[in-house]
């Protein structure tokens, strides 16, 4: 049995390539390389730094950099945000509060945002 060989026989097989940037400045130079119109980019982020006070400029400048590289270098492509540490955000209100804010940040500037 040759796993290999019989997917590559079945013609509803799908190829994904998953690439995590974790947001070092090292490999910033090469993302035009990996960014491109075929991809779909989930763009995770920590909520409990869109709250606070201390991190929230922080937290803005580091959303928006991957938004523009995104927009930069894949114009067309989806993107889809993703919010981590939903435990720690604790109330609903708290999840409306971000969503409002991320709403904001975006607004009109960033089309292939999946709803």
């Amino acid at each position: 049995e040759n796993l290999l060989l019989d997917a590559q026989r079945n013609a509803n097989t799908i190829t994904l390539s998953l690439w995590d940037f974790g947001g070092q400045q090292v490999f910033y130079a090469m993302h035009h390389i990996f960014l491109t119109q075929s991809g779909f980019y989930v763009l995770v982020f920590d909520m409990r730094e869109v709250l606070e006070r201390s991190n929230k400029d922080e937290a803005f400048k580091y959303l928006l950099f991957w938004l523009r590289s995104v927009k930069l270098h894949a114009p067309s492509a989806s993107l889809i945000l993703t919010g981590t540490f939903l435990a720690d955000v604790g109330e609903r209100e708290n999840v409306t509060t971000i969503n409002t804010i991320l709403r904001e940040l975006v607004k009109g500037s960033f089309s292939q945002i999946v709803p």
